[in-house]
């Protein structure tokens, strides 16, 4: 598990640091900084947010747009490889692997 939670953070950080590239030669060409938020990604890659959106209570719903709709997908990939780190060394420190 370990190592599992090693990869899968740094994988995360690999693909913040090419999103962050992308955006910085999308800046360097057009003059103009690409806003790729969390929704954009999820709807190009096929899932549907219209019907997942739907099954969650109003509350929850709108809480879910909002942070889908406004959270970057470079700061969202960032939270998610320290997220798996920090998983990492708890996994080490509780089962001494």
């Amino acid at each position: 598990m370990h190592t599992l939670f090693k990869s899968s953070g740094l994988i995360s950080w690999i693909a913040c640091l090419l999103t962050l590239a992308y955006q910085g030669i999308s800046w360097v060409l057009t003059a103009s900084w690409p806003t790729i938020t969390m929704m954009d990604t999820l709807s190009r890659i096929g899932i549907d947010l219209t019907s997942l959106i739907q099954s969650l209570p109003l509350e929850y719903a709108v809480k879910a747009a909002y942070v889908l709709s406004t959270t970057e997908l470079a700061i969202a990939l960032w939270w998610l490889g320290a997220t798996f780190f920090a998983l990492a060394l708890v996994n080490k420190v509780v089962f001494k692997n």
